[in-house]
């Protein structure tokens, strides 16, 4: 059962937002066509006026209607591409009739201008292309116009019900299993005496979690306890659903507190003021049930009447937004997934009307698998269950077993409807993002930051309002965690997972257009539709692995997926396979081979004209080709840890749209590009390696305002001048948060340390840096007075391998500062305890002298702040002694290679 209008509306979204451009409009006024896409918009916006008509008609399983769509779908793809071959040429065209107000002609290859403004559109391949696309979408039309479909400007029809979930009651579930600590925790917190409170001060308790996870389940449970009940005067509960009505909500709070005249016809004041004295003075529960709203003004108009209660009244709210939780300034409580024997025993009883399977052990195996597609999900086990209910026949329970969540009756499935539900409430930039990750396959640990770059180079994500493209990607991210549509792995904090259903749900809305691995069969049309693939690899990619690719001649993502862990890391393809995959998918703008053993990359790759994001991180390559110097739309290249390249190729600063550049663990001091201070819309480069001769300076950093996250100057000691490091201009670049300066970890007599000390100076002067790290540099001398105002906002602060401290950061430079690692000082004119004193914040110190020397100091006397939690002593070979007591916070105590070590302080002081 495809929702495929959801995702067209989005879609076509993008497709006017392209259209309007101005520099698409003045490139098309150029070359005549300019009434042609005015036409185009025309048309698309008659088509938008009929989707949501459409996706009510295919929900009823008509067959035309479905194919209309698929076909418009496959359309707006062709008509993206070639709007971006358009936007491509203009800005070409653009840089070459104005040169003074861009660098942009000069850096550019001659392959861009093989076509003057005139000959690009006249060129026959390009005319029949748009000639083709203009018959289709005249097609389209006509077949719209033969289906009869209605024009509803958005206004759900009665197909609509599908979708609508019953509304809840208070009264419980037959049965409730697990959930007993989150229930007690709510019920001390609903119960408990708060001194110091007032009625104003509202309390709200929000339980959140993804839909069908069993929030309503906890609510109910909560609201029917005895407890409960005899504490508050006056209960009401309501279910809100999706659309929060405040006239509406407030009637049924009203009418739920017994309230005995009429409310029908009444305004908003008339309720709010009747529902006011109603309260007053009472101390009462109200339960929200389902809420969906992320106006902070609407939330306030509600709880106006709700201020006259009495001191410890409470407000519950089941949501799927975390968002809507933080917008109440309520306690939340996050519902995780059932365990499998929880799952159970919830589904012997909706199936079989018994706790187990003790009278059907035949069946025991079966529903157990059965349960485990749940993942969980308490929703989906009542569903399975339910349809099930009291047939006891095997076959039944296999057929259950074997099918798709979608593809069961839909008068029994509430499935579909509640995840579908997640899906109608996520704004449009959301929607594409989402379907986006339809590409990864079920029970795969997703990479913020790789797929974030991947929204990135598919045009999903806009800046807006001044914010890069990352900071907005990073936003879309967490949005569509704090709805419940991604959540953290268990495994891995920095990874994150989609449910099998949600993951499902992503599936159904892109439909063919998003392909991963194994889905389709090698004689599938289908994948001549698809436009964005995944590949989970073997060890050894042949011909046969990618031939299904092949068909996909308009795909533009291929992503190789890293395997999960405990399995082999890389995986062998040879020049020729490769070759033949690159050559035939000319629309790519994502192409990520990591973690593939291949030493070259095919000279092709110049070809892609399209292609926004290369990634090659994790593979052997010593060179990249110097045709990639041609890709004029190439925004991020990904080299991380690729320890074998010697060099990028010359004329990089031509690759003028590039905004990421990621070198990290490259080794080779030459991969830092010549002239990189060119590419001034660099918003991310991992590493600089600071070289001595024009063009590699650490004054190329210059131009580089709109760096940011990360960085990385290496090679530090190659300065000889300190004006080089004014000139890097580090001040204005603002969104820098993490910055590592490294020098050499030769301590020669020829080191230049004032030198030195004035390129630290330099370089420090950056108020946005909440992490910062110093390696190899000869003397610590200005690490005083003089950065009280650049570091206030340091969280971090790494100091390794140095040859002495001279002056230890002051007590107002380091307000923040949670976590200290000092390693490898040969000569520590200053005394450990001294660099501690002024640290109130500190969570985690670490001191370590390392092999170069050891320290001078017999008694560490130590003044820990309390709030320290972990600390870490190692190789100070003449300390005998740490005098100071411990602070009672303090979880983590370790000491290493510290011989002369022969008293600690009292024990006591530690936690137990």
């Amino acid at each position: 059962m495809p929702i495929t209008e959801l995702f067209l509306g989005a879609f076509l979204q993008v497709l006017f937002d392209r259209l309007a451009s101005r520099e698409l409009l003045n490139f098309a006024r150029h070359e005549g066509i300019d009434k042609l896409l005015k036409k185009w918009e025309k048309l698309l916006t008659s088509i938008d006026q009929v989707l949501v008509d459409a996706e009510d008609r295919q929900l009823t399983s008509d067959r035309a209607v479905k194919s209309w769509l698929e076909d418009l779908r496959d359309l707006a793809y062709d008509i993206e591409d070639l709007l971006d071959e358009f936007a491509t040429e203009s800005a070409k065209n653009k840089s070459k009739v104005e040169p003074s107000t861009s660098k942009a002609c000069s850096l550019l290859p001659s392959s861009c201008f093989r076509l003057s403004p005139r000959m690009f559109m006249l060129d026959h391949k390009m005319r029949s292309k748009i000639e083709k696309m203009d018959n289709k979408l005249q097609e389209i039309i006509t077949q719209k116009d033969n289906l009869s479909l209605t024009e509803n400007n958005g206004q759900r029809s009665a197909y609509s019900r599908l979708d609508n979930p019953l509304p809840t009651t208070h009264l419980r579930e037959p049965i409730f299993v697990s959930r007993e600590d989150e229930k007690m925790a709510i019920l001390k917190l609903l119960t408990r005496e708060e001194e110091n409170r007032t009625c104003v001060d509202l309390k709200v308790i929000a339980i959140v979690g993804m839909g069908g996870i069993g929030k309503t389940a906890l609510a109910q449970q909560v609201y029917n306890d005895a407890r409960v009940t005899n504490y508050f005067e006056v209960n009401a509960w309501v279910c809100v659903s999706d659309e929060f009505d405040l006239l509406a909500i407030t009637k049924r709070i009203l009418e739920a507190t017994n309230f005995p005249l009429s409310c029908d016809g009444k305004d908003l004041n008339w309720l709010q003021d009747k529902l006011n004295e109603n309260l007053f003075g009472k101390k009462f529960l109200v339960v929200l049930d389902d809420v969906w709203n992320e106006k902070y003004g609407s939330w306030t108009i509600l709880l106006k009447p709700l201020q006259s209660g009495k001191k410890g009244s409470k407000i519950i709210i089941t949501t799927r937004n975390l968002d809507v939780a933080t917008l109440t300034n309520g306690t939340c409580h996050s519902l995780k997934q059932l365990s499998q024997d929880d799952c159970m025993t919830l589904f012997a009883y909706h199936a079989l009307g018994a706790k187990n399977f003790d009278r059907h052990p035949e069946l025991e195996v079966l529903g157990q698998k059965i349960v485990e597609k749940c993942k969980g999900l308490p929703l989906a086990v009542k569903t399975l269950a339910g349809i099930l209910r009291t047939n006891v026949n095997r076959h039944t329970w296999e057929g259950i077993l074997n099918s798709k969540f979608w593809d069961l009756p839909e008068e029994k499935n509430e499935i579909l409807p509640a995840l579908k539900l997640s899906y109608l409430h996520l704004p449009s930039h959301l929607r594409r993002c989402f379907a986006y990750c339809a590409i990864f396959p079920c029970d795969y640990e997703i990479q913020r930051d790789e797929l974030v770059h991947f929204w990135i180079a598919e045009g999903l994500v806009e800046g807006k309002e001044g914010r890069n493209r990352w900071n907005v990607g990073l936003t879309y991210f967490n949005e569509l965690v704090s709805r419940s549509l991604l959540q953290k792995s268990s495994s891995n904090e920095s990874r994150f997972l989609m449910h099998d259903l949600v993951n499902d749900l992503a599936k159904l809305v892109a439909g063919v257009t998003h392909f991963c691995s194994g889905e389709f069969k090698e004689d599938n049309n289908n994948a001549s539709l698809a436009r964005h693939a995944s590949l989970i690899p073997g060890d050894h990619i042949l011909p046969q692995t990618l031939k299904i690719y092949h068909q996909m001649q308009g795909l533009r993502s291929f992503i190789s997926l890293k395997k999960q862990s405990g399995q082999y890391e890389g995986s062998f393809v040879s020049q020729e396979v490769l070759f033949d995959l690159v050559s035939r998918l000319k629309y790519l703008r994502v192409l990520s081979l990591s973690h593939y053993y291949i030493s070259e990359v095919p000279d092709c790759i110049g070809e892609l004209r399209h292609l926004r994001q290369l990634n090659l991180s994790y593979t052997n390559i010593e060179r990249l080709p110097k045709s990639i110097v041609a890709l004029y739309n190439l925004e991020a290249l990904m080299l991380q840890s690729c320890h074998h390249l010697i060099e990028l190729p010359k004329g990089m600063e031509k690759l003028i749209n590039l905004k990421f550049l990621d070198i990290t663990d490259t080794w080779s001091p030459r991969v830092t590009p010549l002239y990189i201070g060119n590419l001034v819309g660099l918003e991310m480069l991992s590493e600089f390696v600071v070289g001595m001769e024009n063009g590699l300076r650490l004054k190329e950093l210059e131009n580089l305002k709109n760096l940011g996250g990360k960085l990385c100057i290496s090679s530090l000691h190659n300065v000889r001048e300190a004006e080089d490091a004014k000139d890097a201009n580090i001040q204005m670049k603002e969104g820098l948060c993490e910055l590592t300066m490294q020098w050499t970890e030769e301590f020669g007599r020829f080191r230049d340390e004032e030198l030195e000390a004035k390129v630290l100076n330099s370089l420090l002067n950056l108020t946005s840096l909440t992490s910062l790290t110093i390696e190899d540099i000869a003397e610590l001398t200005c690490l005083n007075h003089g950065f009280t105002s650049s570091l206030i906002n340091l969280e971090k602060l790494k100091i390794l391998r140095f040859e002495s401290i001279k002056h230890f950061p002051t007590r107002r430079m380091l307000l923040q500062l949670q976590e200290l690692r000092v390693w490898g000082s040969r000569n520590k004119k200053q005394p450990v305890r001294e660099w501690l004193t002024p640290i109130t914040s500190l969570q985690e110190l670490r001191v370590d002298s390392s092999a170069r020397g050891v320290g001078e100091e017999k008694d560490l006397l130590l003044s820990l702040p309390s709030s320290l939690l972990h600390l870490y002593i190692s190789k100070m070979g003449n300390v005998e002694r740490l005098s100071r007591g411990l602070c009672p916070s303090l979880q983590t105590l370790r000491f290493y290679k510290c011989l002369k070590l022969r008293e600690l302080p009292r024990m006591a002081c530690l936690p137990p």
